[in-house]
């Protein structure tokens, strides 16, 4: 038995689901004779370009000569299992010689056996090499009248701008959820089969768009000879639960910790992958925010949207470390990261009174070893010793409160913000520590190529650091080598 997503291909325009501005003009030039002799389709994989190309293929031949092929005569029945003769579908990753094309240039020349038209599609066209795409290009300039060359590509730059030029170029668009919802539910209906829509709802989020993909993961969860639910579904497809993931959100916007490490732990132990849960983690905190903003129907945060948007942000950050280590501690330093952005206050200068003259200076003995709170003084968690002015009658200004101690890994993803943007590539490598009232910028080995970069913009990122995070003087280190500020 062939796969799902063969047996639910499209046999009529009218099957294509969304690509309504490439459907009605390829239709209405099928229903005028006016057909172009070279298309480029392109487009993410899996939302129709060959199938549109085919689609083209079985209205040139198509023996009813209606207005759009029928797509049960035989001419249309040969295209659809791919036998016709005047019908070439070439892989153009490993066909992409010039020999392929020099073949490929006399069979065109000779007539269609069957139908009027011989339809050429080169599916993956950008995989072709140059010297192939100037073997074609002089059969692209003067084609026989006989042929139509599809071009399909998940890539159109890189294209040459030859074959840009002379074919119509028409960009398929990703498929929204609801549009991938509709047509499973519709395969399932042809099968006489159920599913909770919750279930079909994450099987279209995880297709990204591509209807292929989503008839692919749908046709392993037919194996389930049950009505499919949505736990039966993540199950299958090795995803984390949705309701553990929400634990674990709202433990961590309510400010449980020990709570949240420990639902992830226990995840961990489970064997989903520590970015799989970084991942869900990320989804349920996008979730909440729509539906707070009124955009989605799911559960609701509470926090602010700001805050919100701080905690996706650390997780994305974390997602891309998490491509490099990926055990139990990464995960930990992605949910404590997390945590960090959804209480951590916004930098700034400690409130002070109007008439106090002088400010008051902690202890420097106690200073800790991160937090700085922009330019006011460091929260040391401890009173310092009140000194009044001689002139002066009113106490000492008071110590910013433990609260406004802003964490370090938020301060450094503000000092990456004030950055340019060709500056902040360079230093997002960098791993920041501090040593007393120096703030210490640490690159990985492999990464030298950031760190002699950084190295011409530390002007920029001592000025950066200063407006964040106080007066702390920089310095850039290089895994194996010495110190250099």
């Amino acid at each position: 038995m062939s796969a799902l997503y063969r047996q639910a291909r499209p046999t009529t325009f009218d099957e294509v689901v969304g690509q309504e501005h490439v459907k009605e003009v390829l239709l209405s030039a099928i229903r005028t004779g006016r057909l172009a002799q070279a298309y480029l389709f392109s487009g993410p994989r899996g939302v129709g370009k060959t199938s549109s190309a085919r689609l083209i293929a079985q209205a040139v031949n198509c023996i009813a000569q209606a207005d759009k092929p029928c797509g049960v005569c035989e001419g249309c029945r040969l295209v659809r299992e791919g036998n016709h003769p005047d019908v070439l579908e070439i892989d153009a990753a490993s066909n992409n010689s010039v020999e392929d094309v020099r073949e490929l240039r006399e069979r065109i020349l000779l007539a269609p056996l069957l139908g009027s038209r011989k339809v050429v599609i080169l599916d993956e066209a950008h995989m072709m090499s140059k010297s192939a795409f100037n073997a074609l290009l002089k059969t692209l300039e003067e084609p026989p009248e006989h042929v139509i060359f599809i071009f399909a590509t998940t890539e159109p730059e890189r294209m040459p701008p030859t074959i840009l030029s002379r074919t119509q170029h028409f960009r398929f668009r990703r498929l929204s959820e609801a549009e991938i919802v509709q047509k499973l539910s519709r395969i399932l209906k042809t099968m006489d089969r159920e599913a909770e829509p919750a279930a079909l709802q994450l099987v279209a989020r995880i297709a990204d768009g591509a209807m292929r993909d989503a008839e692919s993961l749908l046709d392993r969860l037919l194996a389930l000879e049950v009505p499919i639910t949505l736990a039966q579904t993540e199950a299958a497809l090795g995803l984390p639960p949705q309701e553990a993931l929400w634990g674990l959100a709202e433990a961590l916007e309510q400010g449980q910790i020990r709570q949240a490490l420990s639902d992830a732990q226990n995840l961990y132990t489970q064997g989903f992958a520590a970015r799989t849960l970084a991942q869900g983690l990320l989804e349920a905190f996008r979730a909440g925010l729509y539906a707070k903003m009124g955009l989605g129907t799911g559960p609701r945060l509470e926090s602010s949207e700001e805050k919100l948007v701080a905690a996706m942000t650390a997780l994305d950050e974390s997602l891309e470390r998490l491509l490099k280590r990926s055990d139990a501690l990464a995960l930990e330093l992605a949910v404590l990261t997390a945590f960090q952005a959804l209480h951590a206050q916004a930098p700034g200068v400690a409130e002070t009174s109007s008439t106090s003259t002088q400010p008051v200076t902690p202890n420097k003995s106690s200073l800790p070893d991160f937090n700085p709170v922009g330019r006011g003084a460091p929260d040391t968690g401890r009173k310092p010793p009140e000194t009044l002015p001689a002139s002066s009658t009113h106490p000492p200004e008071p110590v910013p409160s433990p609260q406004m101690a802003i964490n370090l890994a938020q301060a450094w993803r503000n000092v990456l913000g004030a950055l340019k943007i060709n500056q902040r590539a360079f230093f997002r490598e960098a791993l920041p520590h501090l040593e007393g009232q120096k703030l210490v910028l640490v690159f990985p080995e492999k990464a030298s190529f950031h760190y002699q970069s950084a190295q011409k913009s530390l002007e920029a990122i001592q000025t950066a650091v200063r407006e964040v995070m106080g007066d702390l003087e920089v310095s850039l280190v290089l895994q194996g080598e010495k110190k250099k500020s």
